[in-house]
């Protein structure tokens, strides 16, 4: 993970911490649980074992966090490509719509221009007819 999002996800952590009222009382459990693990009367060996398996199952967690948060990135830049997307296919509708508009427009012109030279082919043949 790049500093700047460690940064970001301490910070985020950190409000977390302060404002949510489950984890302040997970905090103040876990905090009385440490307590009471350090007053039990096992061996140091024993303790090793313990400390260790909290300590896997804690770094599995920070990992999964890791993942999920940038699954979570991945997932948000996708949309935000798919919108873009989106905006430019509804831009490049349009303006198929208005060139076929044009087009069209251009076509009745055409049209209307082969008529009017048609007809004037037909009176300048039917002149030269009646001139002999």
């Amino acid at each position: 993970m790049s500093k700047r999002t460690e940064r970001m996800s301490r910070s985020a952590a950190e409000r977390i911490n302060r404002k949510d009222t489950v984890i302040r009382q997970n905090n103040a459990e876990l905090e009385e649980l440490r307590n009471q693990y350090e007053n039990l009367d096992i061996c140091e060996e024993d303790k090793q074992v313990i400390d260790d398996y909290i300590a896997c199952k804690d770094a599995r967690a920070d990992r999964m966090a890791e993942k999920l948060y940038e699954k979570g990135r991945k997932d948000v830049k996708r949309c935000i490509r798919i919108r873009k997307l989106i905006r430019r296919c509804m831009i490049l509708s349009a303006i198929v719509t208005v060139v076929l508009i044009q087009y069209n427009k251009n076509e009745k012109l055409r049209e209307s221009l082969e008529e009017l030279l048609k007809m004037f082919r037909d009176r300048t043949v039917n002149e030269s007819e009646e001139d002999f």
